[in-house]
């Protein structure tokens, strides 16, 4: 475990510093370029070199084939789908745009089985006579996976259906929703670039870029990323099924009913948050403007008013590692750049 997370760690690592390469280069050569696709190549490098060990970089084409996919794939699911409203209207609704989204499916389906036969090319070099990677290899997510495929006496079988599924989920989920926070984050960060740039120059002397370690040093970057989560939510309503009958505010709910529950409108319930529209960092914080390591108030992450990832045993179980790619990733990118609206940093105030 100690071996896995140590490689996780150096994984987020360089592909943080190589985004920021990118960049400088593009800065260098007086070229514009779109920054949330540049967040996106990260955050799709980072999933899968820790599920396959090989980054979407290597291949240009297929690297834009799996970003492309992740974007159409959540252009989908922002869609209202009335035949989940209104039953009779199911099979219409499928015209609309279920087609749509079988292309879609069909397109990951023909992407992930090329991964899987390149991997399994690769495995062949080192396998020791039954399919299996042996340890002279350091194993990745995917060869697990396919060590079970390949077990006739796994106590769980799965199909390649099931693990192309499964890298389908970890794309979608461990792609565009960490790269849209990280937009909204620099969005409200170009009205007050200064914000935190005093507490990154206290943590590290201005002499390295930020770490993962310097995180917990620094309350005030942590505030301001959990600020962006609860304004724009990477996913503003997630769905649940009620298992049983239930009751909430006078109306019943029968069992196998989907509930659809809008993250967006908890996080910015007035009831719960002073000023709840407003972007304010220093809500998350014990004591304002003070550089303590203690003095990022986490109190507001425990309970049901902050749920950007969705809560309890449905929650997302990659928070941990969005948070951190996030939170280094903004810190590097304000530490490194000058970022201003207008040539002369006197532009409006973009509008967020």
């Amino acid at each position: 475990m100690k071996k896995l997370c140590a490689t996780e760690l150096l994984v987020r690592k360089e592909e943080v510093e190589r985004c920021l390469q990118r960049l400088l280069q593009n800065e260098r050569g007086g070229v514009s370029l779109d920054l949330g696709s540049e967040l996106m190549k990260l955050t799709n490098n980072v999933t899968c070199r820790m599920a396959m060990s090989t980054s979407c970089s290597e291949k240009c084409e297929d690297g834009e084939k799996k970003r492309k996919l992740v974007k159409e794939s959540f252009e989908l699911a922002a869609k209202l789908c009335f035949g989940d409203v209104l039953g009779p209207l199911k099979e219409l609704s499928f015209w609309v745009y279920g087609k749509k989204a079988l292309e879609v499916s069909r397109r990951y389906d023909e992407l992930l089985e090329e991964v899987l036969k390149e991997h399994e090319h690769k495995r062949l070099s080192v396998a020791n006579g039954n399919g299996h990677c042996s340890d002279e290899r350091e194993k990745d997510l995917m060869d697990i996976l396919l060590d079970v495929y390949h077990d006739a006496h796994a106590e769980f079988k799965i199909t390649r259906t099931h693990i192309k599924a499964f890298f389908m989920d970890l794309f979608i989920a461990g792609t565009d929703t960490s790269a849209e926070a990280m937009q909204w984050t620099m969005g409200e960060l170009l009205n007050l670039p200064e914000a935190f740039r005093k507490e990154i120059v206290l943590v590290t002397g201005n002499v390295r870029v930020v770490e993962e370690s310097d995180v917990p040093n620094m309350p005030y970057l942590q505030a301001v990323v959990k600020e962006t989560l609860r304004l724009y939510p990477p996913g503003p309503v997630t769905t649940r099924e009620c298992r049983q009958h239930c009751q909430i505010n006078g109306f019943d709910v029968p069992p196998k009913t989907a509930v659809a529950i809008n993250l967006y409108a908890i996080m910015r319930d007035p009831d719960s948050w002073e000023d709840p529209n407003e972007f304010r960092p220093e809500r998350f914080l014990k004591k304002q403007f003070e550089d303590l390591r203690d003095n990022y108030d986490d109190s507001k992450t425990m309970d049901f008013n902050f749920v950007p990832f969705g809560a309890g045993r449905r929650g997302c179980p990659g928070t941990i590692m969005a948070f951190n790619l996030m939170n280094t990733t903004i810190a590097a990118l304000v530490q490194c750049f000058d970022w201003k609206i207008g040539e002369d940093g006197k532009g409006e105030k973009v509008d967020t």
